[in-house]
């Protein structure tokens, strides 16, 4: 279901939106490396803040009750570790919008080197009913301004 070429999003692409993020503590397992479900957080957030950047914060979406987009699907594919206290930069470097839905395609780098790649597909729902709704203007145009696949 990986709507991305893997091969495209394994070299370091520019990022339609960006930011820095430093691997806490409580996010390694006894291994030592980022226990792997914390990379979809990482992706999540990365979206959330987006949102927020762009003039749509998550948590007055919610309030308001209008729409939510929950994910539909989620995955991703793990090249190297990220280990406690690495810096790393998480990129949502791609789109695919359909009418209803959009699926973000994100990188994690460090040191130009893509240490994994994720992507999240989001359902726009009227809440409530739960219905599929059309991506809200002024989201979809926010959405539609990140780099397509």
């Amino acid at each position: 279901m990986f709507r991305f070429e893997k091969a495209a999003l394994s070299r370091p692409l520019p990022a339609g939106y960006s930011e820095l993020r430093r691997v806490r503590f409580q996010d390694v397992d006894a291994a030592g490396i980022v226990f792997y479900p914390r990379i979809i957080e990482y992706c999540h957030d990365a979206y959330v803040n987006f949102l927020a950047e762009r003039g749509h914060p998550l948590d007055q979406v919610l309030r308001d009750r209008k729409w939510a987009a929950p994910i539909r699907h989620a995955e991703a594919d793990f090249f190297k570790p990220l280990r406690f206290g690495d810096t790393v930069n998480i990129g949502i470097v791609l789109a695919h919008l359909e009418p209803t839905e959009v699926a973000l395609a994100f990188q994690l780098t460090m040191n130009d080197q893509v240490l994994a790649i994720a992507q999240s597909v989001h359902t726009f729902v009227e809440l409530g009913p739960f219905k599929r709704i059309d991506i809200p203007e002024p989201v979809r145009s926010i959405l539609a301004a990140l780099p397509q696949a």
